[in-house]
């Protein structure tokens, strides 16, 4: 039962607060605040502690953030130390790397044609090129890189002109030395699918590991296996007491040895957040029983947290934080249903003490999932239970091979050969539970008031009889009626024409959200080496809380406009899909008909002249192509393009036509062509966008869909100046 008298719990919970009220609200607003609850309390010991820490970790979170802001993009000339191993990318290499002169941590991009010499850890590089700021996130809720480098305490990516030598293994790190003859014996005696898995098993080293498998693991509910947490430090744990308790050691020395390994393990598993919250909290049980003193789980859970966020706040922000002690908190608040005896027989324990702590665990960190990735699993009490004893053998054989090479090569292939079918089994066991029914259930992201209402209710059923002298069960049922009462207003209220472009790369996507809530997708952007409808566009439209799509409108079925749609004719409901005659026959489109044979949804072929009316005020007016159709590059020139109406308002989306199009549109459609948003063709190509079809739209505002840094010179420099210097 949780208690308010742990001090240390609320100087976690207080610093936790502060790095949330720095993070996401004004200065002005935190002293407001501050003020106000100064000026409500009394002089109470909790709750001076808790504004202490709240005032500590705030500014300590905005000297932190003035210090990112600092950055700046400009050209540098350093010197700088190799912190990490090549990571190899499509056109380039990434390193980590610390400047020598203030140890700031940086990316360096080096370009694969580059001609220079093989960096490694531990080098002292000299290094020119230019210092940018990270991406922040282009999409709604999206991947920001800019955060995600800060829970690693990277500043910047340095883009390299041009990097030296100066010194080779200028620094020598003994924990990567360990890192890198760990990684040696595992490679050496285990094939490359079961190897890699027992990397990613024992140091949460994915980088090899084949994507289908992370995958399989992430849709059977047991990534978790994947990142090194609290059930793997429980194992090596009880490998080394069973190791210990029978040699000469006394239990006091094994514990002591105990600890050393577990700072050890830490190091080699780079202090991730997950590992060291388990680590921590294993060495603090060690440390009382040492002391023969009883230890307190949540002291334990809150000093873990503390040191972690001390560090560096940002970890706040990491996934594996979040579920690492989400899911910890969940098996300790609902300990009394664990802990409770059975008497039945060992294995119908074991499965029902199993069930419960994924119950539990899962209890708190479905929020979490599911505003991360837009999924429930009701399956995970299966995998859990089939996988979970499979993965206690794996993590203490694994140690036991890695230690026991160093003293006997052929004792170690005698458990190498014991242990691999054993991976191969788990292997099978994710791939089976990831194909089970119900294994991953797509859901759209949830609001932050639900979320939080959803875990005050956690608490307050958990801790009923510590927050009833504070909250009476009628406020809890007043706050419930009010949050779906609020939810359903929101939806029902009406709203303005909405329409988003969405950042795919180099591709064109948007979508509309008309007053009555129908939506259309136009286009859905698309790469041969990147799943964009997985990776960008279906996220996106979970996050924007839309699981039906009523239009979608293929505009032509090039990769940079197509592809992630396909993603979501399989994910989503849809009712009508808008597509043109085909002047060829694309691979793209032999696959768009694959997809949709087996679905429930209305082909809609349209032409010049045709329209398509979606509610009450707004349609679609097709200007393009025409029956007869234009055979030079057919796939850009019969782009369909449309004109949206609304009221007033007008929008024109012209596809990938080019010149010859834009000629054949302004013979037939010139005087039909004006429009107040105009999305320019062809990505600002200089083959599209002749100066009279812009003079022709004479849009007040022009859009253009490009990926950053393209290959393609787009947009041209020729086409914007046009726009620009257009008149009305």
């Amino acid at each position: 039962m949780i208690t308010i008298k742990r001090l240390i719990c609320i100087a976690s919970i207080g610093y936790i607060l502060g790095i949330i009220l720095r993070l996401y609200f004004s200065s002005i607003t935190f002293f407001i605040a501050l003020v106000f609850i100064i000026l409500l309390i009394k002089k109470n010991k909790k709750i001076i502690i808790l504004l202490l820490f709240v005032i500590l970790s705030f500014i300590y979170v905005d000297i932190l953030e003035n210090e990112y802001n600092r950055i700046e993009n400009k050209q540098i000339e350093e010197k700088a130390v190799i912190i990490s191993d090549i990571q190899e990318k499509e056109y380039k290499y990434i390193y980590e790397a610390k400047f020598l002169k203030n140890n700031k941590k940086v990316l360096i991009s080096i370009k694969k044609s580059q001609q220079i010499d093989k960096i490694n850890y531990g080098d002292l590089i000299y290094l020119e090129g230019k210092l940018e700021i990270p991406k922040i996130a282009t999409n709604y809720k999206g991947f920001d890189y800019r955060q995600y480098l800060k829970t690693k305490k990277i500043q910047g990516i340095v883009i390299a002109d041009n990097v030296k030598i100066l010194k080779a293994k200028y620094k020598n790190n003994l924990i990567y030395q360990m890192q890198k003859k760990i990684k040696a014996i595992i490679k050496e005696k285990l094939p490359s699918e079961t190897g890699d898995l027992l990397l990613a098993i024992l140091l949460g080293d994915k980088k090899d590991l084949s994507e289908q498998i992370q995958i399989n693991f992430k849709n059977s509910n047991l990534s978790h296996m994947l990142a090194v947490s609290g059930a793997h430090v429980s194992y090596i744990i009880i490998g080394l007491t069973y190791i210990t308790q029978n040699s000469i050691m006394g239990k006091r020395k094994a514990r002591v040895f105990c600890i050393f390994f577990l700072i050890i393990f830490m190091a080699i598993t780079n202090f991730t957040p997950s590992v060291t919250r388990a680590c921590i909290m294993a060495i603090l049980t060690l440390v009382s029983e040492i002391l023969y003193k009883k230890a307190d789980i949540y002291t334990n859970i809150s000093i873990s947290a503390l040191i972690i966020l001390l560090y560096n706040p940002y970890s706040l922000l990491d996934l594996g934080f979040k579920l690492s002690f989400g899911g910890t908190i969940g098996i300790v608040i609902f300990m009394r249903f664990i802990k409770k005896k059975q008497e039945e027989p060992k294995l119908l324990n074991y499965i029902k003490q199993m069930a419960l702590v994924s119950i539990c665990a899962n209890i708190i960190i479905i929020p979490i999932i599911m505003n991360n990735f837009n999924t429930v699993s009701l399956t995970f009490l299966v995998s859990n239970i089939l996988a979970s004893p499979i993965l206690a053998i794996i993590v203490i054989v694994g140690f036991s091979i890695i230690i026991i090479s160093i003293i006997s090569h052929s004792l170690s292939n005698l458990l190498v050969f014991w242990l691999n079918p054993i991976l191969n089994l788990l292997i099978k066991i994710s791939s089976f539970c990831s194909k089970l029914p119900f294994a991953k259930i797509l859901v759209v992201t949830p609001y932050i008031f639900n979320i939080i209402f959803y875990y005050t209710i956690i608490l307050y059923l958990v801790n009923y009889n510590e927050l009833k002298q504070f909250i009476k069960k009628e406020t809890v049922i007043l706050l419930s009626i009010i949050l779906i009462l609020s939810n359903f207003i929101f939806y029902i209220l009406p709203q303005d024409l909405k329409i988003y472009f969405i950042d795919v790369g180099q591709g064109d996507s948007t979508l509309i959200v008309t007053p009555s809530k129908k939506t259309i997708l136009i286009d859905g952007g698309g790469s041969e080496s990147f799943d964009v409808g997985e990776k960008v566009l279906l996220p996106y439209l979970l996050d924007r809380r839309i699981r039906k799509i009523d239009y979608i409108m293929i505009s032509h079925f090039d990769t940079d406009h197509c592809k992630g749609i396909f993603t979501v004719i399989e994910n989503l409901k849809v009712k009508n899909i808008i597509i043109s005659k085909q002047a060829e026959k694309s691979e793209n489109y032999k696959k768009f008909k694959e997809i949709v044979a087996n679905k429930k949804i209305n082909i809609i072929l349209v032409k010049a002249g045709d329209k398509i009316k979606i509610d009450k005020y707004i349609y679609f007016k097709i200007l393009f192509p025409t029956e007869k159709l234009i055979m030079q590059n057919p796939l850009n020139n019969n782009s369909i393009v449309s004109q949206l109406n609304y009221k007033s308002f007008k929008m024109l989306f012209t596809g990938d036509i080019e010149e010859i199009a834009e000629k054949e549109i302004l013979n037939l459609q010139k005087d039909k062509l004006k429009s107040t948003i105009l999305k320019v063709a062809h990505h600002g190509s200089n083959t599209s966008s002749t100066q009279e079809f812009i003079n022709s739209v004479k849009p007040e505002l022009a859009l253009i869909g490009v990926g950053k840094n393209n290959t393609f010179g787009h947009p041209s420099e020729c086409v914007v100046e046009k726009l620009r210097d257009l008149r009305y």
